[in-house]
């Protein structure tokens, strides 16, 4: 197997790396050359890219991300989000091995993995990562490991929303209507709206928000330019929720949205979901994948609360990859 593990890729291979994660089925968005740009937007972080190859076939693919201690000194230690892509859960063993080795190369001593599989690829995988010597470094306020899917298809908006289940959200989104409210789909200009919200929110909860330039990339890659687009809902003048969704392949991801803090008659985020599972399906898209739900056992309240609502749309949880990590 020919392995690289290189701070900037040829034309080339980054022909060969753009189609591999696009097509492979463990491919996902954040593993995309164009989101590297952002998620590493204002941030210390070096990239890294990973390919590997077999008998001239791109076999595993992936953006391995490591902090920098000083500009020109990055920390012993990787990261590698919903990767490495491999188009084979029975040849993740093979790529995962691969990158061990070249890594170690590399000077890391740490290695943390998340490959994209789901349900029982996903513990198949798992199983495969701990015969590896990777332990299972899983936290509840981490990279989720539990989503919700809503399968679009040629449906209809009647038929997405059709079923006992949806009952309650098809009375949220007639209280919404009611009540005035209406959502749209934002342009690079709306940008700054979601920045200060999803601030708004973290502030709230003590934790970090994303950095200006990354809002200022994600703006760049806008539909129809870029696999992104924003959604947001207005009432009385005043936009009162926005959530980001990100294309890639036949799914759709929720990434990032909140509301605002003032108190309404109606759930914010009903009408801008519903607009984008619309809007989803329209670009042929096969999928809506809701973002993160709990682990079994979370207690955290706003994590629950944010479920809950999720919950409405659909109610099988989808099991992932937890995060693996190994020491050199």
């Amino acid at each position: 197997m020919r392995v690289m593990l290189e701070e900037k890729l040829s034309p080339e291979q980054a022909e060969l790396y753009d189609r591999f994660i696009d097509e492979a089925q463990g491919g996902h968005y954040s593993q995309t050359r164009v989101w590297s740009e952002i998620v590493t937007a204002g941030r210390p972080l070096a990239k890294r890219w990973f390919l590997a190859q077999d008998g001239g076939k791109v076999v595993g693919a992936g953006l391995l991300l490591r902090p920098r201690a000083a500009r020109l000194i990055v920390a012993p230690v990787a990261h590698m989000d919903r990767g490495p892509v491999c188009a084979d859960p029975e040849r993740m063993s093979h790529v995962v091995r691969a990158l061990v080795h070249t890594t170690r190369l590399h000077g890391i001593a740490r290695l943390s993995i998340m490959p994209y599989w789901s349900d029982t690829d996903a513990e198949a995988v798992e199983r495969a990562l701990a015969r590896d010597r990777f332990t299972n470094t899983q936290k509840a306020d981490g990279a989720h490991i539990n989503t919700l899917r809503l399968p679009l298809g040629d449906r209809s908006d009647a038929e997405i929303l059709a079923g006992g289940d949806r009952a309650t959200l098809r009375r949220k989104l007639k209280q919404a209507e009611k009540a005035g409210a209406r959502a749209r789909m934002g342009t690079s200009a709306d940008m700054p709206i979601l920045a200060r919200l999803y601030g708004e929110l973290m502030s709230e909860q003590s934790m970090n928000t994303k950095t200006p330039l990354y809002f200022s990339r994600l703006a760049e890659r806008l539909a129809p330019k870029g696999p992104a687009a924003l959604f947001l809902c207005e009432h009385e003048g005043e936009t009162v929720a926005a959530a980001l969704i990100v294309r890639h392949g036949a799914v759709a991801t929720f990434v990032i949205g909140a509301t605002d803090r003032s108190h309404r008659t109606f759930s914010k985020m009903a009408l801008p979901f519903l607009a984008a599972i619309r809007w989803a399906r329209d670009e042929g898209c096969a999928t809506f994948d809701l973002g993160g739900i709990p682990m079994p056992g979370d207690t955290d309240e706003k994590r629950r609360n944010i479920a809950q609502f999720k919950f409405d749309f659909d109610r099988t949880p989808v099991k992932l990859v937890s995060e693996h990590t190994r020491w050199f």
